[in-house]
């Protein structure tokens, strides 16, 4: 169960780092900056909490 939940936060990942791209090739800087920042954390906070949170699903 773990295993597809990560699937489907790296399938979100990639949408927004792909958003990102497309705001950096549009000249509009700080929204790639801002919605690649949003993008890492989406996925990095919720990958730690279930790989290494004390909890029980």
């Amino acid at each position: 169960m773990k295993y597809i939940i990560v699937v489907l936060l790296f399938a979100e990942l990639i949408y927004l780092l792909s958003f990102a791209k497309y705001n950096w090739v549009k000249k509009n800087r700080l929204a790639a900056i801002g919605s690649a920042i949003i993008g890492l954390a989406a996925f990095a906070l919720p990958l730690f909490l279930i790989f290494f949170g004390q909890y029980e699903l």
